[in-house]
């Protein structure tokens, strides 16, 4: 008794001979014509007009034939195309960040909400924000905005802003 073994076939793809292809595209039916590139339908409805980007973009080579249309640096390897301002962004030192908010900050808003027996929780609650906020603020990873800070003075009562950070919150009637 002989054992016979099955014929392995490539994992993934399609199995059987490869298919011929036509010139124009992917190979369909015998009577299919052959498919046309995005170019070349865009030249027919634009009245035969060739479609490049921007001025002169648009050149034929010694191996593309009529109809063949390189635009820009399109189907070459130029990912990396280094321009004019290259340099004058590598001479650039200043690091460009938004302003956090001070540690003096996060110590007051802690101390403030521990002296009123709150947790970050509820704190948070109270000002109609997220814990995580809070968290943020005492740890000074927030960067500052005024309508929380505002919220979180008047809930500890604190000063938060200004001169007299850590002050008592001074409670009168808004003038306007």
């Amino acid at each position: 008794a002989q054992t016979y073994r099955r014929a392995r076939r490539p994992v993934g793809g399609r199995q059987g001979p490869p298919r011929a292809q036509s010139a124009g595209g992917a190979a369909g039916s015998a009577g299919a014509a052959p498919r046309r590139g995005r170019g070349e339908q865009r030249r027919r409805r634009h009245g035969g007009e060739r479609l490049g980007h921007g001025d002169g973009a648009a050149q034929e080579g010694p191996q593309r034939g009529p109809g063949q249309v390189q635009a820009g640096a399109a189907g070459q390897n130029k990912q990396h195309f280094i321009t004019k301002n290259t340099a004058k962004l590598d001479r650039e030192t200043e690091e460009l960040h938004h302003d956090r908010v001070p540690l003096e900050v996060g110590k007051v808003i802690q101390q403030g909400r521990q002296s009123k027996g709150m947790t970050q929780k509820d704190l948070a609650t109270k000002i109609n924000e997220k814990p995580q906020v809070i968290a943020d603020y005492e740890s000074g990873r927030a960067i500052p905005n005024n309508q929380v800070m505002g919220k979180i003075e008047r809930a500890i009562g604190l000063k938060l802003r200004g001169k007299d950070i850590g002050k008592p919150l001074e409670t009168g009637p808004k003038g306007k």
